[in-house]
């Protein structure tokens, strides 16, 4: 009884010395960044920052890897299934971690038992934009349009918060009209500068980018206030549209299983590479707020967020899919 006693104490201690190796000796190989958007979205966008950032710092390649689709959740699926030794994370958002829980009736993940939360990254409001021939100057007089209009105006979306957003106009303040699906905000923006949409909804990042070479023109952001970013453009809140800003969050994740000081290391590294000055002028270009959580306090807020994101898939009206 005593010999089994002491041969379990020894195996271990022996076993301890491994465990804290292979936190101490992480990476040893490239490591891959999974994003649930397109390319040229903010979420691809600090992904290739973090990318480059991570691979200097950590003494190993980082790569991005784009699996757009299903608002971040085929993105999510795999990173969900992938092996969790570390080498594979994933940059998701509200979307693919709260919003979607109450948009579909059916996940191929869980977002809370299927990840280690890493580190927050940035929080981000989304924009009202028509193209500068539109008749339409603010958001009273688009609203006003789509009731001229038979059947109301086409705008289109490319994510959650920015369809959650323009499904509140509908249902708030008495828009007209149908909304279209987009694999990226990108995309959508690209309809509405051929002509094809009449207004669209995209994060500020992208949104902002097409204002600032006069490709398009903001009427709102679904902030508390506006930005400065883009001066002169109301807030939906101050317009009576929202009664809370509607800001998608974005964060880094990984397989449930990966070890803790693992995740500790990653958090680690990656709040410190978003404070950096750097860090910081990317995210003012992004149009968005630092949200530099660690590992703990992402995965309480996500928690809430989901929460959150129910009620405001209830008060747009949306139906699961």
């Amino acid at each position: 009884m005593q010999r089994r006693h002491l041969l379990g104490l020894a195996a271990g201690a022996a076993a301890m010395p491994c465990a804290n190796l292979r936190a101490e000796t992480f990476p040893t190989r490239p490591i891959t960044i999974v994003v649930g958007f397109p390319a040229g979205t903010a979420s691809d966008t600090t992904s290739r920052f973090l990318a480059e950032r991570m691979g200097r710092r950590m003494g190993q390649p980082v790569v991005v890897e784009n699996r757009p689709g299903v608002d971040g959740g085929i993105g999510a699926t795999a990173v969900a299934r992938a092996r969790a030794d570390g080498y594979t994370l994933l940059h998701s958002s509200s979307s693919a971690h709260a919003a979607n829980v109450s948009l579909y009736r059916t996940l191929s993940y869980d977002p809370v038992a299927d990840f280690a939360p890493v580190a927050g990254i940035l929080r981000q409001p989304t924009v009202v934009l028509v193209r500068p021939d539109s008749p339409a100057r603010t958001v009273q007089e688009l609203v006003a349009l789509s009731r001229q209009r038979p059947g109301g105006l086409n705008y289109g979306y490319g994510n959650t918060s920015t369809r959650v957003v323009g499904a509140l106009m509908q249902r708030r303040g008495g828009l007209q009209g149908q909304g279209v699906t987009f694999r990226g905000n990108p995309q959508a923006l690209s309809e509405l500068i051929a002509g094809r949409l009449d207004f669209a909804v995209a994060d500020a990042f992208t949104g902002a980018a097409q204002v600032q070479q006069g490709a398009l023109r903001a009427l709102a952001v679904s902030a508390d206030a506006p930005t400065p970013r883009l001066p002169g453009v109301p807030s939906l809140v101050q317009l009576g549209l929202l009664d809370h800003a509607v800001a998608a969050w974005t964060g880094i994740f990984a397989p449930a299983a990966v070890p803790p000081a693992i995740v500790a290391q990653l958090s680690t590294e990656i709040r410190a590479i978003i404070a950096e000055p750097d860090g910081v002028a990317l995210l003012e270009r992004l149009v968005a707020d630092p949200f530099p959580l660690s590992s703990a306090e992402l995965g309480e807020y996500m928690r809430a967020d989901i929460a959150r994101w129910a009620e405001y898939v209830r008060l747009a009206g949306i139906e699961p899919q």
